[in-house]
């Protein structure tokens, strides 16, 4: 075949309505003769290659249109088409101003009105269009691809009629080889038997609109057995019409190792726990019984000695009897720092206000100390016996530690939303903020235990009951530096609170003093 190229009017016999349908709808028409190269074209054709309507026709104006990267690609197609009978061929061509334009070629071969020499007629039409949106759809496609890539697990999706037409690249480590076997697939080829017995079912509730989630073992192609938190997710086209399932499917081998060795930590602790109350128990009941005998000691060395003078008996054993009182009152704060939070209780109306009141009585404090229960503690739901505790230590610190007797201690709380914020306020003389730490640890005071009688485990006991209830404690100075405040937060039960917490306020007159405890 000659590669020389001669251009004509085209001149096919074509009716006049025909050939204006097609010009309308951008359908070039060509005609190429293989044995003398001739290359015919219409008015549109000539406008699809950019050729001026009197612009004289010549190979080298042919040859300068197409790309030259797309010539062998056009030669080798027209030459095949004297075999097959058929010319089909994409290409582009470039424009006098440089663009470039894809053209899209078809043809069929025939004989020339009954002589030997055969012809390729046909049409040709501008792509560019399409080649771009494809374009964009395979960049689309990419991305897709890249985010799905990027999901750690398997991400897949099947249409509706169990074909897999698309997969994540974590599938490849699955099977030890390329996913791109399965695409395309019915489901069915690409797992066992068994396993489309067990998935069908959902398959078939995902695609009635039903979103699936389940977890289960699963194999891989290494003989690794993985566990899987599976979903399925019904896809809906514009009319709301579910079209597919968007499979994805999270390993979750780590986490359940990660889970089962918490769950034995926790029955471990949860063991031990028991073991240390019962610990305390045993020890504090064994413990009092030489310290009861010990108090008897005492009483009948007192009642022999009752008429003797001299030396420092008497003193000496006054002190023994203090430090027996301290070791019964520690044996008792560590069975309740034992049991603290342990054994809340049944959820019940609880005044707080009048709680506090109750408690700064009961404590029975110097007859000039004075106690504000504000306005701002509320009325709610709540395990009564932690949270009473918890407020009858602080009140009880406040008082005890106060310098003075004319001492003034403020309860209020504020509403914080999820949880509520308590506060006990003292004037007192306030707690250095290096001890920040360490008055919430066990066994420590600020003051000589022979100054101030004390285990040293009242704030130890309420530290832990709070962190317990989910709630934290702290405390900083008071109002112009004066005196210690101290916080704590108490989680809400579901329906917590029965009446409404106020901003915080203070109460100046809180009414006289109670005459009967709560309780």
């Amino acid at each position: 075949m000659s590669n020389r190229l001669s251009l004509t009017t085209t001149a096919e016999k074509i009716s006049p309505a025909l050939q204006a349908t097609l010009s309308a709808s951008g359908i070039g028409l060509y005609s190429f003769d293989p044995d003398t190269g001739v290359f015919e074209v219409d008015d549109t054709c000539r406008k699809l290659f950019d050729l001026e309507p009197d612009t004289s026709l010549s190979p080298q104006e042919m040859l300068s249109r197409i790309h030259p990267d797309d010539l062998p690609r056009y030669w080798s197609a027209a030459a095949d088409s004297t075999r097959t009978g058929t010319f089909n061929c994409d290409y582009r061509v470039i424009y006098r101003d440089g663009s470039v334009h894809f053209i899209s070629g078809r043809g069929n071969v025939h004989d020339a009105d009954g002589q030997q020499s055969r012809r390729i007629l046909g049409a040709c039409i501008d792509v560019t269009t399409r080649h771009a949106l494809e374009a964009e759809l395979q960049a689309t496609q990419a991305r897709m691809q890249h985010l799905a890539d990027g999901v750690p697990g398997l991400f897949a999706y099947l249409d509706g009629n169990y074909v897999v037409r698309f997969m994540s690249s974590e599938y490849d480590r699955w099977y030890g080889y390329s996913r791109s076997r399965h695409l395309n697939a019915p489901i069915t080829e690409v797992i066992d038997p068994e396993s489309w017995k067990k998935r069908q079912p959902l398959y078939d509730r995902c695609l009635a609109g039903e979103v699936i989630r389940y977890e289960e073992a699963r194999t891989m192609a290494s003989g690794e057995q993985r566990f899987y938190a599976v979903t399925y997710r019904p896809d809906r086209d514009a009319t709301g019409k579910v079209v597919g399932i968007l499979s994805l499917a999270m390993d979750i081998t780590e986490r359940r190792a990660f889970q089962r060795a918490l769950e034995g930590k926790s029955e471990e602790l949860e063991r031990s726990n028991r073991d240390l109350e019962q610990f305390a128990y045993v020890a504090s009941h064994d413990l009092k019984a030489p310290l009861r005998a010990i108090d008897i000691l005492v009483d009948w060395l007192r009642e022999d000695l009752h008429d003797f003078e001299g030396g420092e008996v008497r003193q000496n054993l006054d002190l023994l009897r203090q430090r027996t009182t301290r070791l019964h009152r520690l044996l008792d704060d560590l069975m309740a720092y034992s049991r603290a939070g342990k054994k809340p209780g049944d959820a019940v109306e609880v005044d707080t206000r009048l709680l506090a009141a109750d408690l700064f009585t009961l404590l029975a404090p110097p007859a000039s100390m004075r106690m504000e229960a504000s306005t701002s503690l509320p009325v709610l739901r709540a395990h009564q016996a932690p949270l009473e505790q918890v407020l009858r230590n602080l009140i009880n610190n406040a008082i005890k530690h106060h310098p003075t007797k004319d001492g003034r201690v403020r309860v209020y709380a504020q509403d914080m939303g999820e949880e509520l914020l308590f506060a006990v306020e003292d004037d007192g003389a306030g707690i250095p903020q290096e001890y920040a730490e360490k008055v919430f640890q066990m066994f420590q005071t600020l003051q000589p235990r022979d100054d101030m009688e004390g285990s040293g485990m009242g704030l130890a006991i309420v530290k832990r009951i709070v962190e317990g209830q989910g709630g934290r404690i702290w405390f900083h100075g008071g109002p112009g530096g004066c005196g210690t405040v101290f916080k704590f937060t108490w989680k809400k039960l579901p329906g917590a609170l029965a009446g409404t917490c106020s901003e915080e306020q203070t109460d100046d007159h809180p009414g006289k003093d109670r005459t009967y405890l709560a309780g």
